[in-house]
């Protein structure tokens, strides 16, 4: 049977109690692909032998610091590994649950030296490139930052299975950290890549594994990285996570050089440890620092495919309409959220999860699931196809995170508050057990505007169900009600209920949010800031095909509901009406509406598909229209294919 994590610390907790992991089973679309992932990625006999082999065997050939490559295939392992236990927790598979077993045993007696350490690198020492270089952002290496997933998967695979020697290779791995740090008399912020932020990521399994083994050194390492990421004005650290989140200034400006060390998807890393550091001691300050942060990302970083950042880095993405975002800098977002929902239960930051899981994580996935995207972007001819990486041939960080998405979007779907109410917070089709209740959602939201909950019931009590920014009510059982914080409630009777639902999703228009764009002619050095000519750059790295198709001027986006919609080969537009167009940004008077497009060869491949038609009366000239195919974001751009074309600009 699965581990049931019961805290042996006292911990402050969260405000609700989100469904347990395996009780909500993803169905539709999306659920298709989820099982696509699974099968491809864990089941597989390729996934259980070629993959998996590859990522053990790094640990025996050292490829990561031999002849100085310094590279990063210790994060592998703890990567695969996790996906593969949190695919235990989710299908409750006892032979999966065995094989992992089996494989961790043989991993940790093969590769786990006696004094604790586990890793790729053979220099147990090594932590840093140029050690006595001042500039910290001119260091170099990964020792730890494998580490941190490697211990990371052996606590949840003791989660997911109740193995007990995973648990104590974990801990044997942090006690050799913090004796390894204390003999070299050196400080995890001093160690690794990007001035300490990849080590110091390790916050947050730090802290899982205190909740299992409540060690005091392991508080008081997190402590530290608390602490010497929040030092007052003077002492300007190259890295001052906390402090500066709880400015005003920019994420870009908190770095000398943001090309380098404004990192996307670990600076992400870290504040998820901030969010479960408040979580175990109630410490208010990295709450808020949590918060000020995500705050940070929607005022500046939030991109058109929303997620967020720019290419993997924190660079002003709103002012960028190039959109390029990292599929695990997506992960990361959605996991940042789902810890702010689970301390705070606000309904904004489902928003942001939903948004960020329709959109940005869905149109990454390869349509087999068994590869993903690296980059995902806003327009052109394919997204930028993750290429093997540091030395492998099978493994690449944003696939190897791909799974953990999925799960993390099944294990929000539902949970109960602390009054005891059952809330369900995303509606697509899915089966849901929550303590005293069964629940089922069909509907094919968010294709459709309307959907069917029902609920078996052991009692009565209170059922809340979200209603997300963009609607100002929903529909139960053809009664309109207003919500309140997000969310309306309705009672529920002993045994079974059925609840028609419907929210509006009429398209609407979203003008770029900010004038001053980059310029993308002007290429500067990457040490400057902010650095331009960033997208001149990297826009056809590894799609050739995108040369001269840069956006130069900002333009509109259409949303329906959660979904972007976008022009594209797989709507039916052609490819000049998609890649070529006058904008509508910031042109008032534009009004949006949407048809069902009829279903034919152009467009059978889309999940959904439209007809949109903008209308615009100009004083003189009567009314200008526009009809243009569409289809959602996902269906039109995550064909790994130069002849595709796609575009979420309007």
């Amino acid at each position: 049977m699965p581990h049931t994590n019961v805290h042996k610390c006292d911990s402050f907790g969260d405000v609700l109690t989100p469904v347990a992991p395996g009780d909500v089973k993803i169905l539709g679309r999306p659920g298709e692909l989820l099982q696509s992932s699974l099968n491809a990625r864990v089941f597989s006999s390729h996934a259980q032998g070629a993959i998996y082999d590859e990522a053990e065997n790094a640990f025996a050939t050292h490829w990561d610091d031999s002849d100085d490559h310094l590279g990063w295939q210790n994060e592998y392992w703890g990567k695969t590994m996790l996906c593969y236990a949190g695919a235990v927790k989710y299908t409750h598979d006892a032979r999966l649950a065995a094989w992992c077993v089996k494989k961790a045993h043989n991993f940790i007696d093969t590769y786990q030296h006696p004094n604790g350490y586990l890793s790729t690198y053979a220099k147990e020492d090594f932590f840093n490139s140029n050690p006595q270089s001042a500039d910290r952002s001119t260091q170099w290496g990964f020792n730890i930052w494998g580490r941190k997933y490697t211990m990371w998967a052996l606590i949840e695979l003791y989660r997911a299975t109740s193995d007990k020697k995973c648990l104590a290779a974990a801990e044997k791995m942090a006690d050799h950290l913090i004796a390894q740090l204390k003999r070299l008399d050196v400080t995890i912020d001093k160690t690794g890549a990007w001035a300490g932020i990849s080590s110091m990521s390790i916050l947050r399994p730090l802290i899982e594994l205190y909740l299992e083994v409540p060690k005091p050194e392991y508080k008081a390492l997190a402590e530290y990285i608390i602490k010497i990421t929040d030092v007052c004005e003077g002492e300007s650290p190259e890295v001052n996570l906390i402090h500066d989140a709880l400015t005003d200034n920019s994420i870009e400006s908190w770095f000398h050089k943001p090309m380098w060390l404004a990192k996307a998807y670990e600076i992400q890393s870290f504040f998820e440890g901030v969010a479960a550091y408040h979580r175990l001691t109630g410490d208010a300050r990295a709450l808020a620092a949590a918060e000020a942060f995500w705050g940070h990302l929607v005022r500046e970083e939030l991109n058109p495919m929303r997620s967020v950042g720019y290419f993997d880095h924190f660079l002003h993405a709103k002012r960028r309409v190039n959109g390029m975002t990292e599929l695990c800098d997506v992960t990361h977002w959605i996991r940042l959220n789902r810890e702010l929902w689970k301390l705070t239960g606000e309904t904004k930051y489902l928003d942001c999860i939903e948004e960020a899981f329709y959109n940005a994580f869905l149109a990454g996935v390869s349509p087999d699931g068994a590869w993903c995207a690296h980059i995902v972007r806003s327009h052109g001819t394919r997204h930028l196809s993750a290429p093997a990486q540091t030395g492998m041939k099978l493994h690449q960080c944003c696939p190897d995170n791909m799974l953990r998405t999925f799960y993390d979007w099944a294990d929000t779907v539902a949970d109960v508050a602390k009054d005891g109410a059952l809330e369900v917070n995303f509606y697509s089709n899915a089966d849901i057990v929550l303590p005293g209740a069964k629940i089922e959602v069909r509907g094919d939201y968010p294709v459709s505007e309307t959907f069917r909950l029902r609920i078996v019931a052991q009692m009565g009590g209170k059922l809340r169900l979200r209603v997300p920014y963009w609607a100002e009510e929903m529909s139960v059982d053809g009664v309109s009600l207003a919500p309140a914080s997000g969310r309306i409630e309705i009672p529920v009777a002993a045994d079974e209920n059925t609840f028609e639902l419907a929210l509006k999703m009429p398209p609407r228009i979203i003008d770029s949010a900010s004038p001053d764009f980059e310029d993308i002619d002007t290429v500067s050095d990457l040490d400057t800031r902010p650095p331009e000519g960033y997208t001149k750059r990297f826009m056809s790295l590894y799609t050739p095909e995108m040369e001269g198709l840069a956006r130069r001027t900002p333009a509109a986006q259409v949303m329906r509901g959660p979904l972007v919609l976008a022009k594209g080969r797989v709507a039916g537009t052609s490819r000049m009406e998609t890649l070529e167009f006058n904008t509508i940004n910031r042109q008032s008077g534009w009004k949006a509406s949407l048809s069902p497009a009829k279903r034919t060869a152009a467009n059978a491949a889309a999940w959904c598909a439209w007809e949109l038609s903008l209308e615009k009366d100009i004083p003189g000239k009567g009314i200008e229209k526009k009809t243009i195919p569409v289809a959602d974001y996902w269906s039109v751009s995550c064909m790994d294919d130069p002849e595709n074309w796609f575009s979420l600009w309007f």
